[in-house]
């Protein structure tokens, strides 16, 4: 069989996956949160290319929740791109176009129209140089001025220790390149073991691979196929990967993880002074890396811009609309950090929380709604930062045209709830109101669906179709029988009805 693949891996598709940080309203959110306008946030038209998109669902995604954005994605799988077109047909799509296409055709190809992002998720470090030179080639040619780029990547040095195992895992496939991607996982991942039993100093030496390693046994298998097995990886150190996308013209912005804009939540007093004492910004984005030992990076580059003056940042802020997208009652004050379990501080955080638990408001709206309080701006806008960074908390796009936005999603919505009976593997929806994707499980998909159908009893319904699925309901280790099954999904659906309805209606969802 030719290996038309470029050493990726081709015998397994890509999981079904959507990525909320490259979503347009997001990106132009992170360029406020660093004191540039940028386009995505305020729902004026765009147009948007996914480079790489494997199955397409953030693409599709974004061109549902966006009507008005014109949505270019392409990948170099055949399978991928036909999936995606299926999806976004079936959802009555006219605003996306899925090409099935290599880099360096696409960099020729003149028909490309130009584009206001560019995103790139999962895909720099997976690619051999070559291919990188014409992503660099076509960013450079058909990014507007003032565009963005989205890209993350495998980064140094918390990959440093991990390297050495990974690249032993590629050569044992590549010595047998008849095997299938999954068998040659699997023999990959039994030569690791192996070594580590039989006592490698290897091990000793970077104790962090093996935390690493387990880890990523966690994901899954077509997934981790993807990342361990491709040929050509490569972990960047930062400045390696900006002095590439310079020749496009890109200049740093920031960080698309809103988190990592808060520095008194990843480094200590000493670690932010020696940052301070650095002035060149590709030394002081490594040196933060090499604090933090940082395993992967989500970058935006931008092809030109200018700082905002503070005023019209500020009034940017607060015109700007957010929506919780967790609940609220799931919504902790403390997570994990480079510095170890974080609290935050509850008089800051929680009469925000309880702002927004309203509905959506634009922060001009919540700081009407704030009680009297010492709280200054620089502590508001880092709790947006970090409760946007930890997913409780998104954008939303400005409420003109949000009825055009529901009709498009609904479309999308009903074409992956119809699919549910058959897979597992559409777990998102689309919000009209942040622009992007919420995460919702197979069950609760087949409950909207029986509940828009009327379906007078639904958990008996949903019952007979997880059994009929296969999946196993066991109670400390007996099977549960069928009257017991539907209480199961009977309880769940208690869940669903009290705490997921409320928050997906919240997100024009349900």
């Amino acid at each position: 069989m030719a290996d038309w693949g470029s050493g990726y891996v081709i015998d397994t598709a890509y999981v079904h996956d959507f990525c909320r940080v490259q979503v347009p309203a997001m990106l132009s959110f992170a360029a406020l949160a660093k004191g540039v306008a940028a386009p995505g946030g305020r729902g004026e038209p765009l147009h948007y290319c996914d480079l790489g998109c494997g199955q397409g669902l953030t693409a599709t995604i974004v061109a549902a929740a966006n009507p008005n954005t014109t949505v270019f994605a392409a990948d170099f799988n055949p399978t991928h791109i036909a999936g995606a077109r299926s999806l976004a047909d079936a959802a009555g799509l006219e605003n996306i176009v899925f090409r099935e296409a290599d880099f360096a055709e696409l960099a020729e190809d003149a028909s490309v129209p130009e584009f206001d992002i560019i995103a790139l998720h999962g895909v720099y470090s997976w690619i051999g140089a070559d291919h990188r030179k014409a992503i660099v080639a076509l960013i450079r040619r058909r990014l507007k001025p003032g565009g963005l780029v989205y890209v993350s990547y495998d980064a140094m040095p918390g990959w440093a220790g991990m390297a050495p195992l990974r690249r032993l895992m590629v050569q044992l496939q590549g010595a047998q390149p008849q095997v299938s991607s999954k068998r040659a996982l699997d023999q990959a991942l039994a030569l690791a073991d192996g070594l580590k039993e039989a006592g490698a100093h290897f091990y000793r030496m970077y104790p962090q691979a093996a935390v690493q390693l387990e880890r990523l046994r966690k994901l899954p298998a077509s997934y981790l196929a993807h990342e361990l097995l491709t040929r050509d990886w490569q972990a960047f150190s930062f400045a390696d990967l900006a002095q590439e996308l310079a020749d496009a013209k890109l200049t740093f912005l920031g960080s698309a993880h809103l988190t990592d804009h808060v520095d008194r939540v990843n480094f200590t007093d000493a670690q932010r002074a020696l940052l301070a004492d650095l002035a060149d910004p590709l030394i002081v984005e490594t040196a933060r890396d090499m604090i933090i030992g940082r395993q992967f990076r989500r970058d935006i580059f931008a092809k030109g811009f200018t700082p905002m003056a503070p005023m019209a940042a500020r009034e940017r802020w607060l015109a700007t609309r957010f929506v919780l997208t967790s609940p609220r009652d799931d919504i902790e004050l403390t997570f994990d950090t480079p510095l170890g379990r974080f609290q935050l501080r509850s008089e800051i955080y929680q009469p925000v929380i309880d702002a927004f638990a309203a509905g959506p408001l634009s922060l001009r709206e919540v700081v009407e709604r704030l009680p009297e309080t010492t709280m200054g701006w620089a502590s508001l806008t880092d709790a947006i930062k970090v409760l946007v960074g930890q997913g409780h908390l998104a954008p939303a796009l400005p409420l003109e045209e949000e009825a055009a936005r529901q009709t498009s999603t609904q479309a999308f919505n009903a074409a992956v709830t119809a699919r549910a009976k058959e897979t597992s593997e559409l777990r998102y929806l689309a919000s009209p109101v942040t622009g992007g994707g919420v995460r919702v499980d197979p069950l609760t998909q087949l409950y909207m669906q029986a509940r828009r159908k009327g379906i007078a009893d639904p958990a008996a319904l949903l019952a007979s179709l997880a059994t009929a699925s296969g999946e196993r309901f066991e109670k400390e280790g007996q099977k549960l029988s069928a009257d017991e099954v539907r209480a199961e999904i009977s309880g769940r659906i208690a869940v669903i009805d009290a705490r997921i309805l409320p928050l997906l209606g919240r997100l024009g969802v349900a």
